[in-house]
């Protein structure tokens, strides 16, 4: 497996993991180091993917792993705002 797939699956797995962690409040840490991992594995997708163009689909997966690893923070956002 190249490190293109990789990186677009790591990104998915850590992105779902950091939305199914923050389930919980009180492991909100954790959640916010999941989506960290994710967001960098998914960022490593979307510049492989403009460099070399692989995907020639509207989208690239590592997309989908970056919106996902950005729902710990946008939490962490509205619990900062709210409180």
């Amino acid at each position: 497996m190249n490190l293109f797939k990789l990186s677009g699956l790591v990104s998915l797995i850590f992105g779902t993991l950091s939305c199914f962690i923050l389930l919980k409040p009180q492991f909100l840490m954790f959640s916010l180091l999941a989506a960290i991992i994710g967001f960098t594995f998914s960022t490593i997708n979307v510049y492989l993917n403009t460099k070399f163009e692989i995907t020639k689909s509207a989208f690239s997966i590592g997309y989908v792993g970056m919106i996902l690893s950005s729902f710990p923070v946008i939490f962490l956002m509205v619990l900062i705002v709210r409180g």
